[in-house]
């Protein structure tokens, strides 16, 4: 594993999650806020609440996330991920 996401692993389990994403999903509006999130911050922190998740697979909607905001994920735990970018 990389030395640089193996520390930014270990600050973000000390970080609150900056983002809580509930039922209404990933609309446009929450990709342009975590986009602006990414942008002023190295580590991104977002929880997913379970009714967003009811019937898909959490780590889809995890890649999701990545993929439509350039982002790669740092670590994921529960219902909540963290998200760089480079």
């Amino acid at each position: 594993m990389d030395k640089h996401i193996k520390t930014m692993r270990s600050e973000a389990m000390t970080k609150t999650p900056n983002m809580i994403i509930g039922k209404n999903g990933l609309t446009d509006q929450v990709i342009a806020d975590i986009n602006e999130l990414l942008s002023r911050n190295k580590l991104v922190k977002l929880k997913i609440l379970p009714a967003y998740i009811v019937n898909k697979d959490k780590n889809a909607v995890f890649d999701e996330i990545a993929a439509k905001t350039f982002s790669k994920i740092v670590q994921k735990i529960g219902f909540t991920v963290t998200l760089t970018r480079r």
